[in-house]
Protein backbone atom coordinates (compact mmCIF):
# COMPACT_ATOMS: atom_id res chain seq x y z
CA UNK A 1 0.00 0.00 0.00
CA UNK A 2 1.48 3.31 -1.06
CA UNK A 3 1.78 6.10 1.53
CA UNK A 4 2.37 9.81 1.14
CA UNK A 5 4.61 11.28 3.82
CA UNK A 6 3.68 14.84 2.94
CA UNK A 7 0.05 14.12 3.86
CA UNK A 8 0.72 12.72 7.36
CA UNK A 9 -0.16 16.01 9.01
CA UNK A 10 -3.12 16.72 6.74
CA UNK A 11 -6.49 17.21 8.41
CA UNK A 12 -9.83 17.16 6.68
CA UNK A 13 -11.36 20.66 6.88
CA UNK A 14 -14.45 21.03 9.05
CA UNK A 15 -17.75 21.42 7.31
CA UNK A 16 -18.66 25.13 6.94
CA UNK A 17 -22.06 24.23 8.38
CA UNK A 18 -20.52 23.19 11.69
CA UNK A 19 -17.85 25.86 11.79
CA UNK A 20 -18.08 28.16 14.78
CA UNK A 21 -18.56 31.71 13.63
CA UNK A 22 -17.21 34.74 15.42
CA UNK A 23 -20.70 36.16 15.02
CA UNK A 24 -22.39 33.24 16.80
CA UNK A 25 -23.70 35.03 19.85
CA UNK A 26 -26.65 34.78 22.20
CA UNK A 27 -27.03 38.49 22.92
CA UNK A 28 -30.43 39.88 22.02
CA UNK A 29 -31.39 43.37 23.15
CA UNK A 30 -34.57 43.67 25.22
CA UNK A 31 -37.28 46.21 24.39
CA UNK A 32 -36.19 48.27 27.39
CA UNK A 33 -32.55 48.28 26.28
CA UNK A 34 -33.53 49.32 22.77
CA UNK A 35 -35.57 52.22 24.13
CA UNK A 36 -32.79 53.39 26.45
CA UNK A 37 -30.07 53.27 23.78
CA UNK A 38 -32.31 54.98 21.21
CA UNK A 39 -33.10 57.78 23.67
CA UNK A 40 -29.41 58.24 24.48
CA UNK A 41 -28.51 58.48 20.79
CA UNK A 42 -31.37 60.90 20.11
CA UNK A 43 -30.26 63.17 22.96
CA UNK A 44 -27.25 64.45 21.00
CA UNK A 45 -27.65 65.91 17.52
CA UNK A 46 -24.08 64.92 16.62
CA UNK A 47 -25.10 61.28 17.12
CA UNK A 48 -27.95 61.42 14.57
CA UNK A 49 -26.10 59.21 12.07
CA UNK A 50 -25.45 56.57 14.73
CA UNK A 51 -29.13 56.66 15.70
CA UNK A 52 -30.09 56.09 12.07
CA UNK A 53 -27.72 53.12 11.88
CA UNK A 54 -29.14 51.70 15.11
CA UNK A 55 -32.70 52.01 13.82
CA UNK A 56 -32.12 50.77 10.26
CA UNK A 57 -30.10 47.81 11.55
CA UNK A 58 -32.85 46.77 13.95
CA UNK A 59 -35.51 47.08 11.24
CA UNK A 60 -33.69 45.30 8.41
CA UNK A 61 -31.39 42.96 10.31
CA UNK A 62 -28.73 43.89 7.76
CA UNK A 63 -25.04 43.28 8.20
CA UNK A 64 -23.01 46.43 8.89
CA UNK A 65 -21.18 46.18 5.55
CA UNK A 66 -24.51 45.90 3.71
CA UNK A 67 -25.89 49.03 5.34
CA UNK A 68 -22.77 51.15 4.88
CA UNK A 69 -22.67 50.49 1.13
CA UNK A 70 -26.39 51.20 0.52
CA UNK A 71 -27.28 53.69 -2.21
CA UNK A 72 -30.36 55.89 -2.39
CA UNK A 73 -31.82 54.11 -5.41
CA UNK A 74 -31.83 50.81 -3.52
CA UNK A 75 -34.80 51.88 -1.42
CA UNK A 76 -38.38 52.72 -2.41
CA UNK A 77 -40.80 54.32 0.04
CA UNK A 78 -43.60 53.94 -2.49
CA UNK A 79 -43.28 50.15 -2.54
CA UNK A 80 -41.91 49.84 0.99
CA UNK A 81 -38.87 47.85 -0.05
CA UNK A 82 -35.13 47.93 0.57
CA UNK A 83 -32.44 46.17 -1.46
CA UNK A 84 -29.30 44.87 0.24
CA UNK A 85 -26.18 43.42 -1.34
CA UNK A 86 -24.11 40.96 0.62
CA UNK A 87 -20.38 40.79 -0.04
CA UNK A 88 -20.52 37.53 1.93
CA UNK A 89 -22.94 35.66 -0.34
CA UNK A 90 -22.38 37.87 -3.42
CA UNK A 91 -26.14 38.16 -3.82
CA UNK A 92 -28.83 40.82 -3.70
CA UNK A 93 -31.98 40.48 -1.65
CA UNK A 94 -35.06 42.66 -1.59
CA UNK A 95 -36.95 42.85 1.69
CA UNK A 96 -40.37 44.27 2.42
CA UNK A 97 -39.70 46.81 5.18
CA UNK A 98 -41.92 49.91 4.89
CA UNK A 99 -40.50 51.42 8.11
CA UNK A 100 -36.95 51.14 6.76
CA UNK A 101 -37.93 52.70 3.43
CA UNK A 102 -39.67 55.59 5.23
CA UNK A 103 -36.69 56.08 7.54
CA UNK A 104 -34.38 56.32 4.53
CA UNK A 105 -36.71 58.75 2.73
CA UNK A 106 -36.81 60.94 5.85
CA UNK A 107 -33.02 60.91 6.02
CA UNK A 108 -32.79 62.04 2.42
CA UNK A 109 -35.27 64.84 3.02
CA UNK A 110 -33.06 66.06 5.87
CA UNK A 111 -30.11 66.25 3.45
CA UNK A 112 -28.02 63.62 5.23
CA UNK A 113 -25.67 61.14 3.59
CA UNK A 114 -24.06 62.18 0.30
CA UNK A 115 -25.05 62.25 -3.36
CA UNK A 116 -24.86 58.48 -3.77
CA UNK A 117 -24.70 56.72 -0.40
CA UNK A 118 -27.18 56.70 2.47
CA UNK A 119 -24.69 56.20 5.30
CA UNK A 120 -21.14 57.12 4.17
CA UNK A 121 -19.47 56.71 7.55
CA UNK A 122 -16.57 54.63 8.91
CA UNK A 123 -17.75 51.70 11.01
CA UNK A 124 -15.30 52.54 13.83
CA UNK A 125 -17.05 55.90 14.38
CA UNK A 126 -20.41 54.16 14.71
CA UNK A 127 -18.99 51.63 17.17
CA UNK A 128 -17.47 54.39 19.34
CA UNK A 129 -20.74 56.30 19.51
CA UNK A 130 -22.73 53.16 20.34
CA UNK A 131 -20.25 52.46 23.13
CA UNK A 132 -20.67 55.95 24.61
CA UNK A 133 -24.45 55.88 24.31
CA UNK A 134 -24.72 52.43 25.90
CA UNK A 135 -22.44 53.26 28.79
CA UNK A 136 -24.39 56.47 29.44
CA UNK A 137 -27.49 54.39 30.25
CA UNK A 138 -25.68 51.61 32.09
CA UNK A 139 -25.79 48.97 29.35
CA UNK A 140 -22.65 46.91 28.77
CA UNK A 141 -21.12 47.16 25.29
CA UNK A 142 -18.43 45.12 23.56
CA UNK A 143 -18.17 41.68 21.99
CA UNK A 144 -15.61 40.54 24.56
CA UNK A 145 -17.39 42.20 27.50
CA UNK A 146 -19.46 39.77 29.63
CA UNK A 147 -23.11 40.56 28.95
CA UNK A 148 -22.16 43.20 26.43
CA UNK A 149 -23.57 43.73 22.97
CA UNK A 150 -22.09 44.76 19.62
CA UNK A 151 -23.56 45.99 16.30
CA UNK A 152 -23.95 42.46 14.94
CA UNK A 153 -26.31 41.70 17.82
CA UNK A 154 -28.80 44.15 16.29
CA UNK A 155 -29.13 41.57 13.51
CA UNK A 156 -29.71 38.86 16.10
CA UNK A 157 -32.31 41.05 17.80
CA UNK A 158 -34.18 41.69 14.55
CA UNK A 159 -34.29 38.03 13.50
CA UNK A 160 -35.28 36.87 16.97
CA UNK A 161 -38.19 39.30 16.99
CA UNK A 162 -39.28 38.05 13.58
CA UNK A 163 -39.36 34.53 15.03
CA UNK A 164 -41.36 35.70 18.05
CA UNK A 165 -43.83 37.37 15.70
CA UNK A 166 -44.45 33.99 14.08
CA UNK A 167 -42.48 34.43 10.84
CA UNK A 168 -41.59 30.93 9.51
CA UNK A 169 -37.90 30.06 9.51
CA UNK A 170 -37.81 30.02 5.69
CA UNK A 171 -39.12 33.58 5.69
CA UNK A 172 -36.47 34.62 8.22
CA UNK A 173 -33.80 32.96 6.07
CA UNK A 174 -34.81 35.03 3.05
CA UNK A 175 -35.11 38.24 5.08
CA UNK A 176 -31.63 37.73 6.53
CA UNK A 177 -30.04 36.65 3.26
CA UNK A 178 -28.68 33.42 4.71
CA UNK A 179 -27.38 30.72 2.40
CA UNK A 180 -28.98 27.91 4.41
CA UNK A 181 -31.53 27.15 7.12
CA UNK A 182 -28.66 25.88 9.30
CA UNK A 183 -27.16 29.38 9.32
CA UNK A 184 -30.52 30.87 10.28
CA UNK A 185 -30.90 28.39 13.14
CA UNK A 186 -27.64 29.64 14.65
CA UNK A 187 -29.32 32.98 15.22
CA UNK A 188 -32.53 31.66 16.71
CA UNK A 189 -31.72 30.37 20.17
CA UNK A 190 -34.33 29.08 22.59
CA UNK A 191 -36.61 31.90 23.67
CA UNK A 192 -38.87 31.56 26.74
CA UNK A 193 -41.49 33.65 24.95
CA UNK A 194 -41.85 30.94 22.32
CA UNK A 195 -43.39 28.63 24.92
CA UNK A 196 -46.32 31.01 25.40
CA UNK A 197 -46.64 31.51 21.64
CA UNK A 198 -46.85 27.74 21.17
CA UNK A 199 -49.46 27.49 23.94
CA UNK A 200 -51.63 30.19 22.34
CA UNK A 201 -51.31 28.57 18.91
CA UNK A 202 -52.29 25.14 20.22
CA UNK A 203 -55.30 26.60 22.08
CA UNK A 204 -56.43 28.39 18.93
CA UNK A 205 -56.27 25.14 16.95
CA UNK A 206 -58.22 23.37 19.72
CA UNK A 207 -60.99 25.99 19.46
CA UNK A 208 -61.11 25.71 15.68
CA UNK A 209 -61.40 21.94 16.01
CA UNK A 210 -64.39 22.37 18.31
CA UNK A 211 -62.78 21.53 21.64
CA UNK A 212 -63.78 23.67 24.61
CA UNK A 213 -61.48 23.21 27.64
CA UNK A 214 -63.16 22.37 30.93
CA UNK A 215 -62.54 24.03 34.27
CA UNK A 216 -61.43 22.15 37.39
CA UNK A 217 -65.11 21.83 38.35
CA UNK A 218 -65.84 20.03 35.12
CA UNK A 219 -67.79 22.91 33.56
CA UNK A 220 -67.19 24.08 30.06
CA UNK A 221 -65.30 27.36 29.85
CA UNK A 222 -66.69 30.07 27.64
CA UNK A 223 -64.62 30.70 24.52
Amino acid sequence: MQTYSDLKSYQVPRSPLTKKSEHERDRVLSDEEISKISAALAAKSEWADALFFFQINLITGGRMAELLRMRWEESSERFGIVKLYSSKTKKWRTIKAPSAASLIAHRRAEGRGNATHILPLPDNWIRKVLLKASESVGIRYGQSVPGGWCPHDLRHTCLTNLALAGVPINGIKEYAGHSSIVETQRYLKFMPESVELAAKASSRLANIAGFQPTSKRGKRQKA
